[in-house]
């Protein structure tokens, strides 16, 4: 039988979200050096979700090879009124989402 493990109640909530908060800005900012070792460029990162952060990168021929070697994948295709067609890709790093817009395809 598996343990459950309960919230610790002595623990005021704001200093739960503040930790959670302080883990997720920990993972971007661990995903952001590994990201610019990579020579990816960083465009913003998102908070939103703490439990698994969004981090945006600028569209670059590294991605279409991540893509290539399974590493990424697109997860969304569409078509916007001013851009025309576009695709977005996607991988995890650190705990983070990684993702970036291609347009014109």
């Amino acid at each position: 039988m598996t343990p459950t493990i309960l919230p610790d109640r002595t623990v005021p909530p704001h200093v739960q979200d503040n930790a959670s908060m302080l883990l997720a800005a920990l993972r971007i900012a661990q995903a952001v050096r590994q990201l610019t070792d990579r020579g990816l460029s960083v465009v913003s990162a998102s908070l939103q979700h703490t439990e698994r952060p969004t981090i945006r990168i600028r569209t670059s021929p590294r991605c279409q090879r991540l893509i290539a070697s399974g590493d990424a994948v697109y997860y969304s295709f569409g078509h916007d009124t001013y851009f025309g067609h576009y695709r977005q890709g996607q991988f995890q790093l650190e705990g983070c989402r990684i993702v970036w817009t291609e347009f014109g395809h």
